[in-house]
């Protein structure tokens, strides 16, 4: 349809009156209405999906609650892992480090253990919600917490001792995808939603963190994908940023973004 002029005026004029000559006890209703007629109108989308099915489904509440026991006390960096949690198909990203298979992955937070070096560390979550697209994955929210004044950082290598610093994260998006066994299958951590929030100068998980108590990490580009080669493919010693063998699921072309794989 060809708008002219004196079309996009007569529509703009209706839409006026149609809350200025209602009743006023109608005028909240209409103008609801109107507003919806307005986005139609011009292209914007009105037809929200919802979650509402899901969420109150029994399974839906159950994998919430795993997803929160998870995070809180047994992905490895908030606490000591638990292994029997993990999928053998596990796969971790994160903005920067990543994908580690399920060994990788315990092996460097074995390694980090950023738990220790930061006992009170708390990821402070909020906004459990099961994707609409996906019913077993939560999505969510932290916004980390904790205290430098534990055990040396990366004590086996660099042995960065305590210095009190005080980590206040970001906001973070976080999910966790289940398989059919409610085994964590995939973690994604670390994508920020706000970088101007909190004193990590924008960056999220264990960098927001190295940020913090002053351990220098690479800006994205040539220096930082040297780094992660070398120590992950040539030596080969955790920490790992990524893994060299990863499980099929993920190199599928319909579902890994992985440029490399």
């Amino acid at each position: 349809m060809k708008l002219t002029f004196s079309t996009i005026i007569t529509v703009a004029v209706g839409f006026t009156a149609c809350e200025a000559f209602a009743p006023r006890h109608l005028q909240l209703a209409a103008s609801s209405q109107c507003l919806s007629s307005r986005n139609a109108f011009f292209g914007f989308g009105v037809d929200e999906k919802t979650t509402t099915a899901n969420a109150a489904s029994p399974n839906s509440k159950a994998l919430i609650e795993r997803a929160k026991d998870i995070i809180k006390n047994k992905s490895g960096f908030y606490s000591n892992f638990d292994a029997d949690v993990f999928s053998e198909e596990f796969v971790f990203r994160g903005p920067y480090i990543g994908p580690l298979n399920k060994k990788d992955y315990l092996d460097t937070m074995d390694a980090f253990s950023i738990y220790k070096a930061l006992p009170d560390i708390d990821p402070n979550a909020w906004g459990f919600s099961i994707d609409p697209k996906d019913p077993n994955r939560v999505w969510f929210m932290v916004r980390n917490t904790g205290t430098f004044d534990g055990e040396p950082f990366l004590s086996a290598t660099v042995n960065f001792k305590p210095n009190g610093a005080k980590l206040e994260g970001c906001p973070e998006t976080f999910s966790i995808l289940f398989d059919e066994e409610q085994k964590m299958k995939y973690l994604s951590v670390g994508y920020v939603a706000d970088r101007f929030e909190g004193n990590t100068d924008g960056k999220g998980a264990a960098v927001g963190i190295f940020k913090v108590i002053g351990i220098p990490f690479p800006k994205v580009g040539p220096v930082l994908k040297f780094t992660q080669f070398f120590l992950s493919e040539i030596v080969r010693q955790p920490p790992l940023s990524y893994s060299t063998d990863v499980p099929e699921w993920w190199t599928d072309k319909n579902k890994a973004s992985e440029g490399y794989l």
